[in-house]
C-alpha cells in the first residue's frame, strides 16, 4: 500500500501495516478529502489514541514509521488547504539576499577587517 500526495508528488511505501493502522489510514485519509479542520486532524492522527504509539518505545521510532510520515503529510496538506501554512515553490533565498532586496544594508560592506574600527578584548 501506498500513500501518494498528488500536490507534491511525494510517495511514501507503507509496506504491511496491521488492521488497525490500515483502519486508521483509511479514517485519515476520509478527513484529509473532507478537509477536516487542520488541528482536529492534527488531534486525531498524533493524540494518545493514535496506533502511532502502540508499542513504541522512543519518539525517535515513531518518526522513522511510515505511516507517521504519510500522516505528517496529510497534516501539511491540510495546513496549506486551510491557509494555515504556506508551501514554498522555490527555494528561499538565504536571509543576507532578502535583507538586501528589502533595502538593508549591504552584507560586504560590514565584514571584520573592513572598516577603521579597533576593539579591544573582552574578558
Amino acid at each position: 500500500m501506498n500513500y501518494v500526495n498528488p500536490e507534491t508528488g511525494l510517495e511514501i511505501k507503507l509496506g504491511s501495516l496491521s488492521a488497525s493502522q490500515e483502519r486508521f489510514y483509511r479514517q485519515a485519509l476520509e478527513k484529509l478529502r473532507q478537509n477536516a479542520p487542520w488541528l482536529a486532524f492534527d488531534a486525531f492522527a498524533f493524540g494518545a489514541m493514535s496506533p502511532l504509539f502502540v508499542g513504541r518505545k522512543s519518539h525517535l521510532e515513531v518518526l522513522r514509521i511510515p505511516l507517521y510520515q504519510a500522516l505528517k503529510d496529510m497534516s501539511l496538506q491540510l495546513g496549506v488547504q486551510q491557509g494555515m501554512i504556506r508551501r514554498t515553490a522555490t527555494k528561499e533565498k538565504p536571509r543576507r539576499e532578502r535583507r538586501e532586496e528589502a533595502g538593508g544594508r549591504k552584507t560586504s560592506k560590514w565584514r571584520h577587517g573592513e572598516n577603521e574600527r579597533h576593539l579591544a578584548a573582552a574578558r
